[in-house]
């Protein structure tokens, strides 16, 4: 995406105060306008609340203010008809004021009452469209370096994620603001016209086309899921709203990542079934409709853009009563993923190829799950500064949905949510679909301490009547989640483990009668040797190949633990007891890292583990999935890069580098033929996808030390401890060899690690903690 030139920048009109700049709307600021005019207009508010901790003034607050409106446009656009169609019309400048509000007079009991009371009613004041900035705010003052901070936006001009944005630069802006800087030295590189023309283009495309057809499949004779209303409530639907929270059992969650990792599902996908199935035990449908919504911010030019890009996508989940859990989950998660691979076509063209028998809203029920924008270590105390911002829960201007089920996590842990719109639901019945969703977590992550139902579908529950169940105790769920439960069985299913065949054939020993701690490494025999040889003869060394000599084994997928287990099995035949220094390279140094935290739990030293290229797990995978795709472009960059290197070399020509490629992803020509696997490439496969879901806790209070090459990439994305510093509790060494990742073993490199593992186990020896003359 690329910022807009003069060419396409609509003739400006007299607004009487200055020129206005005139842009078409996106699709879901037209479908917003006309919400404006519909019961409630004031649901479509985003209000935002943050604690104020130390000094903030009134007055450095609102020039930061000021100077985000200055700043971008969406902040100074006002939105009428022109030409018979709603645009935005931006205005060159807009004042800002912000409110105080001193509440220091009153007696401090009441202040906290009355900073609510304005908080409510700020968050369901209507915005006048037409008129900027759609943006208010103000600021409580309860005592010394004691206030609240208000933000109240509308949902045209800002989502969560532009939200987030603008925190973080209303920090930045109040902190230049009071050492007397300038806020912002240059403008930002997209505003949100330029976004709002690229979809116009977009979609007069044929790029989205494919999109479109699976929609109209997806969405054919589709009936919105409801949950039963109370009847005692008044049934004005829309009005105003409330919610209900709960916050996720610290031992429940763990297990529920556990699930999730060992059967390589997201969170997301996880929530999105356990929701699922609390519906269909509500409601008895066996076809589940959930709204849901992305950032729809995939290209990584929109990731700063201050704007409402969000985009809503349709959820259609089938319930088969007979099935298992392993199964269901499966099948939800495929589901998720074919909607994400279309979620750039607008909800508002999805929506009209529904079925002309839908009444009423697409989405009755909606879902969503998200690391807080705000309200975490990250947003809110990452600077040094005068003031801190505290995120406090948000005040519902209005429901958006009958019942919106957010799961969203805080410092303080993940929550359970729902606001729920007043007009259908007492709070009682929120309170105990809250419950019943936590009970679908614990039951789908096999960590309740009840027995589970025998099948997917139990009775129907009446939630506005049902009393709540108690929700899983942390003796219920802190034990590990070892296996999936089918719902036809009671007992978990036991984890087999790598049986051992021929360890004479698979360990090789070198310097077996040196009197140093040995050094045992995973892997690549033949690669180790001039290591070994580095290392003298006064340290034994032992090259254990994990793979079975005789050839690929029907290995059905382990947890990566069994894995571990596996190696400690292979080190105590050879040497069986400590102490040990381990290593591997790149994978196998994390199967080296879980065989030390085995063996230290067996009551055996391990004096040193020595990661050679080896990313942490947890550390690519559990990136959000924007981040992973901006990971991946760097990756394919680099390998372009490298190519390109070697075309300038003279090793490829320029078939090689450009013409070949591009025929490829075209489809004219035919893919190279797959080389032939390598010996072990089986068992390597294997423990790559059991190291992406392998998360180790707690962290291991050991010494570690990370030898990393020239070759993995440095920055945001690419860590320099390469994400092992969190799962590390003890010392953490990282110590760079000049070399490529696959010739870290050569004889100049191999002196560098050499050097590098003796100093450290001597260092070791020096301070009492050494073994056998390290």
């Amino acid at each position: 995406m690329t910022a807009r030139g003069d060419a396409l920048r609509s003739q400006p009109a007299d607004s009487g105060a200055g020129e206005l700049e005139i842009f078409p709307c996106t699709l879901l600021q037209e479908r917003l306008c006309r919400e404006v005019n519909e019961p409630a207009p004031q649901r479509l508010n985003v209000a935002l609340r943050w604690r104020v901790t130390g000094r903030l003034s009134h007055s450095t607050a609102e020039r930061a203010l000021q100077s985000l409106i200055d700043r971008y446009e969406i902040l100074r656009t006002g939105f009428n008809e022109v030409d018979g169609r709603v645009a935005q019309c931006v205005s060159p400048a807009v004042p800002f004021r912000l409110r105080e509000i001193d509440l220091s007079v009153l007696p401090s009991e009441q202040r906290d009452d009355r900073a609510d009371e304005i908080g409510r009613a700020e968050a369901i004041q209507p915005f006048d469209i037409r008129q900027p900035p759609l943006i208010r705010g103000a600021l409580l003052r309860l005592g010394p370096d004691r206030d609240i901070l208000l933000l109240t936006f509308h949902a045209l001009v800002a989502d969560g994620w532009a939200s987030g944005i603008l925190l973080r630069e209303f920090r930045h802006a109040a902190l230049a603001i009071e050492t007397g800087k300038v806020p912002f030295d240059a403008p930002p590189e997209l505003q949100f016209a330029d976004y709002a023309l690229w979809e116009k283009e977009l979609l007069a495309s044929d790029i989205l086309d494919e999109s479109r057809e699976f929609w109209r499949h997806r969405l054919h004779a589709l009936h919105p899921t409801r949950v039963p209303t109370d009847p005692g409530t008044t049934g004005r639907q829309g009005e105003r709203a409330f919610i209900e929270s709960l916050l996720f059992p610290a031992p429940l969650w763990r297990a529920t990542e556990k699930c999730a990792r060992e059967h390589n599902v997201t969170l997301y996908a996880l929530a999105t079934a356990s929701l699922a199935l609390m519906l269909h035990r509500t409601t008895g449908n066996l076809d589940i409709v959930l709204g849901s919504q992305v950032a729809n911010r995939e290209d990584p030019s929109t990731e700063s853009l201050v704007g409402p890009t969000v985009n809503s996508i349709t959820l259609r989940l089938p319930v088969d009563a007979s099935g298992d859990c392993s199964r269901f989950v499966a099948n939800v998660a495929e589901t998720v993923s074919e909607a994400l691979q279309h979620e750039r076509l607008p909800f508002e063209i999805a929506a009209g190829l529904a079925s002309p028998s839908v009444e009423g809203p697409l989405h009755a029920i909606n879902l969503v799950v998200h690391r807080s924008y705000s309200g975490t270590k990250e947003t809110e105390q990452d600077q040094p500064g005068p003031f801190n911002l505290v995120f406090l829960p948000s005040f519902s201007p209005g429901p958006l949905w009958e019942l919106n089920f957010f799961l969203i996590g805080r410092d303080e842990g993940w929550r359970l949510s729902c606001e729920a719109d007043a007009g259908l639901y007492e709070q009682q019945t929120v309170k105990n679909l809250l419950q019943a969703w936590l009970d679908c977590f614990a039951f789908l992550a096999g960590a309740s301490g009840n027995a589970p139902q025998p099948e997917l579908r139990a009775p129907i529950m009446p939630v506005a009547k049902a009393t709540s169940s108690s929700a899983p105790s942390a003796s219920d769920v802190s034990q590990p989640v070892k296996a999936w439960q089918p719902l036809n069985s009671t007992a978990l299913l036991p984890i087999e483990t790598i049986p051992i065949h021929d360890p004479a054939r698979q360990i090789v020993q070198f310097h077996e009668t040196g009197r140093q701690t040995p050094m045992v490494v995973l892997n690549n025999r033949s690669v180790y040797y001039p290591l070994a040889q580095e290392l003298g003869e006064n340290r034994p060394f032992i090259d254990i190949q994990l793979y079975h000599p005789g050839g690929p084994l029907d290995l059905p997928p382990h947890a990566f633990e069994i894995f571990g287990a596996y190696a400690v099995k292979l080190i105590r035949w050879a040497r069986p007891h400590g102490p040990y220094v381990l290593g591997g390279h790149c994978v196998y140094g994390v199967v080296a890292f879980e065989a030390a935290r085995q063996l230290t739990q067996l009551g055996e030293k391990v004096e040193l583990v020595t990661l050679f290229d080896s990313w942490a797990p947890g550390y690519r995978e559990d990136m959000s999935p924007r981040d992973q795709k901006i990971r991946k472009r760097h990756l394919q960059l680099y390998g372009y890069r490298q190519r390109l290197a070697q075309y300038r070399a003279g090793e490829i020509g320029l078939n090689e580098l450009l013409r070949k490629p591009l025929l490829r992803r075209l489809h004219l020509l035919k893919p190279e033929p797959s080389p032939e696997m390598e010996p072990g490439q089986w068992f390597d496969d294997a423990v790559r996808q059991a190291a992406a879901r392998y998360r180790p806790r707690p962290p291991y209070d050991g010494d570690v030390v990370l030898f990393r090459s020239d070759e993995p990439l440095r920055g945001r994305l690419f860590d320099e401890l390469m994400g092992w510093r969190p799962l590390i509790s003890g010392n953490l060494t990282k110590v760079d060899v000049a070399s490529a990742h696959l010739d870290m073993f050569r004889k100049r490199p191999a002196g560098t690690i050499a050097s590098a593992v003796n100093d450290l186990l001597a260092a070791r020896r020096n301070s009492g903690q050494g073994g056998t003359a390290a």
